[in-house]
């Protein structure tokens, strides 16, 4: 067996919340989907399961009941719960309580070591009538909230591990070592020895390329793959002349010269710039950039000769989006390593910070993939670029030396040509705190600081005739962008 848990998947703020809660704890955990075979977890061969249903609504279906049966130990949560407990014949009925607080009763179970009772707030709590081989784990105004089987390690609770929730973190705790048996040993360090003995023993004696867009996740997947390859590793990196100010200086700098890794720079704004002339709609842009890329890719690849391993920098983030890379063109039937699939953004800056990745790269913001691009809202020409590069650089310069940029998740500025004289712009400025569950809001920085911003922009950027402040929320890291 490995030492891991596997957190399925049935709602993705709860699978996101729960595996950062238990690698603070540094119990190793993966996400995978919620209908995951049971053949395919046999395969996987971890230690117990963490089954991470909603806050509300109805009961998930899609769940392998054979899990129930397989011996292995399982913790149901939120509304995934109702999905175990009807796996093993029990009945989910109606919701009895919408939204409480109340104080929680814990019945004496490994589960529920050291945690006292008190109050939660319980959400969606539903009807539940519990089968023979179960019996009640906790309860609220004399209503099942947790279930255990009499005979095997499986357990269901009604409600969630929330964000500063001490009990919670321990109910996890005590799953994950004391009933599953799992060890403390997951931190950057460990997997940075894991990923790497990972990229050598996959690659063996063959070349690998991977291509860098200027983020982070590439970033920090090159700098693994260049920590296990040395000089058989070669890198690609597309100057699109759409990051950020100095973004593409501080790269070639710190990967190239300081780090000595080989990179192969493609100089392409011209070409860029030509692709996107005309174009206002962002799906367009992004679709043209992209098809872009694929060709300059395929171009270079001509000249490198096999290419054995692909290293990509897809992150947990992407995997559980949906997304891929820009860069799926390049090597076709290579084999391909993505070192840091397993890791939310956080765990890749911290990776980054102990391979010595300087601060200006590793604490670097989200970006689009098109880069500046879409953050014009309207046709990408040079002097908008220029001006919204400028504009951003002034923005987030400020806001760092107030320190109100520790606080927030993002901040930058987007470009609005104006309507009746399109030589000028209107600067919108975007800064928001990040919840738990994907949810934004703007933030209240200074009046000081957004008086100055306003004058360096506007005195930097004669082209600029307004700059206004969006203080829309919103529901999804997604909805921060204005694509």
């Amino acid at each position: 067996m490995r030492d891991m848990l596997l957190v399925l998947n049935f709602d993705g703020d709860a699978s996101r919340a729960l595996t950062r809660k238990l690698r603070s704890e540094k119990v190793m955990c993966r996400i995978v989907p919620g209908n995951i075979s049971l053949e395919e977890i046999q395969l996987l061969e971890p230690l117990g399961l963490v089954l991470a249903g909603g806050l509300a609504g109805d009961t998930p279906a899609g769940l392998d009941e054979r899990l129930s049966r397989a011996n292995i130990p399982i913790l149901a949560l939120g509304s995934a719960a109702g999905t175990l407990l009807s796996a093993l014949g029990g009945h989910v009925g109606d919701t009895l309580l919408e939204s409480a607080v109340t104080n929680v009763h814990y019945q004496e179970s490994p589960l529920f070591g050291e945690v006292e009772d008190g109050e939660r707030l319980l959400q969606g709590v539903r009807e539940w009538t519990l089968p023979d081989a179960a019996v009640q784990l906790c309860s609220a105004q004399e209503i099942t909230l947790g279930f255990a089987h009499r005979e095997f390690p499986l357990y269901g609770i009604q409600f969630q591990v929330e964000q500063n929730d001490p009990e919670g973190g321990m109910i996890l705790r005590n799953f994950a070592m004391n009933i599953c048996g799992c060890t403390a040993w997951w931190d950057e360090n460990a997997f940075i020895e894991q990923a790497v003995d990972e990229i050598k023993r996959e690659t063996g004696l063959g070349r690998a390329v991977c291509a860098m867009t200027g983020g982070l996740d590439s970033g920090v997947s090159a700098l693994l793959a260049f920590k296990a390859l040395g000089r058989n590793f070669k890198c690609i990196f597309v100057d699109t002349g759409l990051l950020r100010e100095k973004e593409t200086e501080d790269f070639l700098s710190f990967y190239g010269d300081t780090l000595g890794m080989d990179i192969i720079l493609i100089e392409a704004r011209e070409r860029f710039l030509a692709a996107l002339r005309g174009v206002t709609d962002p799906g367009q842009k992004r679709a043209i950039l992209a098809d872009l890329i694929r060709r300059i890719l395929r171009e270079q690849e001509a000249g490198l000769g096999p290419i054995d391993v692909l290293i990509r920098g897809t992150s947990l983030s992407d995997v559980m989006r949906g997304g891929k890379p820009l860069e799926t063109s390049l090597g076709q039937g290579a084999k391909v390593i993505e070192p840091v699939r397993e890791l939310f953004k956080e765990e890749i800056r911290r990776v980054g910070d102990s391979l010595g990745i300087p601060p200006e790269i590793v604490s670097r913001q989200p970006f689009p993939g098109g880069g500046l691009a879409l953050r014009i809202m309207g046709e990408v020409n040079q002097q908008r670029l220029q001006t919204l590069r400028s504009a951003d650089a002034i923005f987030r310069a400020e806001v760092e030396f107030s320190n109100a940029g520790k606080r927030l998740w993002q901040y930058f500025a987007v470009l609005f040509p104006m309507v009746e004289d399109e030589s000028k712009s209107v600067i919108c400025l975007r800064a928001v705190h990040a919840s738990e569950r994907s949810q934004t809001y703007a933030a209240r920085l200074p009046y000081d600081v957004m008086e100055t911003v306003v004058d360096k922009i506007m005195s930097e950027n004669k082209d600029v005739c307004r700059v206004v402040y969006d203080l829309t929320p919103s529901s999804n890291y997604a909805g921060v962008e204005w694509q």
